[in-house]
């Protein structure tokens, strides 16, 4: 009786272990053909790798360039500003001497026509004068027929004297009107380049702006492709590890442990690789979308 017992212990335990080796066999084999689907996925994306890294490289020269333009704009938009903020101090100036001349100009009218006014005046009375002293003179038969002619003579002339004032006073306000108005033609020209110079400013900072949005998307796509590259060197390192373990070793229980263990790592590292230092953002999606087109 307890030889029987003993025979199917014994036939127990063969079976026990040939069942744990054919369970053993069985995850070998299908952890083989994982090993052979991740080796040729390796494959592929060292392939994808090297792409990304000469990609990066013409990015990174790019960026560089980039960052060349718009220091050189940035020296250019300041220069103008320089020559901006000169121009208005010039304009400034024009306007306030522009200013001081009309003041000028209209104290100096306002002064000669008063003079001439008066002197009209006084010309008128000397003429009045002159004519009640003819008057005088013809009704009393007193004077001589020669001073006659010569008070009839400066009342000729006195008409010839007010027109040559008028003359004067039209040539005064005629050469204070073209000095007034070659003053306002410098300042409406300075104007106009003030006006160039800041339309050119304003589209050379429309530019700048572009171009900043362009470095920041650039900036941007080598971010996403350092982190695509270390995604991909992950899963490499995993690969490697998982091609390590390929080698069949003589306990399958330990080979099988080892395998799940370093799967299992392999996944935790791959999830930590995938999360975005900045944003926290889980970055699953695009590993999948890494490996479906790399497959």
């Amino acid at each position: 009786m307890a030889s029987s017992n003993s025979q199917k212990e014994l036939l127990t335990l063969i079976r026990d272990v040939s069942t744990e080796k054919s369970q053993g066999e069985r995850r070998v084999v299908n952890l083989k053909r994982q090993i052979e689907e991740l080796q040729s996925e390796l494959d592929s994306m060292n392939v994808e790798l090297e792409d990304a890294k000469r990609l990066k490289e013409c990015t990174e020269q790019d960026l560089k360039g980039f960052e060349v333009e718009l220091a050189m704009n940035e020296s250019s938009i300041q220069t103008l500003e320089g020559r901006i903020s000169l121009l208005q101090g010039e304009v400034s100036t024009i306007g306030s001497e522009l200013e001081a001349l009309k003041n000028e100009e209209a104290a100096l009218r306002d002064e000669f026509i008063g003079k001439m006014f008066d002197l009209n005046a006084t010309i008128r009375k000397f003429q009045q004068s002159v004519a009640s002293a003819s008057y005088e003179t013809c009704s009393s038969k007193a004077g001589s027929q020669n001073e006659l002619s010569e008070n009839t003579a400066i009342l000729c002339i006195m008409p010839f004297i007010s027109l040559i004032c008028s003359i004067f006073i039209l040539i005064k306000v005629h050469a204070e009107n073209a000095k007034t108005r070659e003053v306002e033609e410098q300042k409406k020209h300075l104007e106009d380049e003030l006006a160039q110079i800041i339309s050119d400013t304003k589209k050379m900072e429309h530019e700048f702006l572009l171009e900043q949005n362009f470095h920041n998307q650039e900036q941007k796509e080598v971010d996403d492709l350092k982190h695509r590259i270390s995604l991909m060197e992950a899963v490499m390192e995993g690969s490697k590890e998982l091609q390590e373990l390929a080698i069949y070793p003589h306990s399958i229980s330990t080979q099988t442990t080892r395998v799940e263990d370093t799967y299992t790592s392999l996944c935790d590292k791959l999830q930590k690789k995938c999360i975005c230092p900045s944003c926290d953002c889980d970055n699953m999606e695009m590993l999948g979308g890494v490996l479906q087109k790399s497959s």
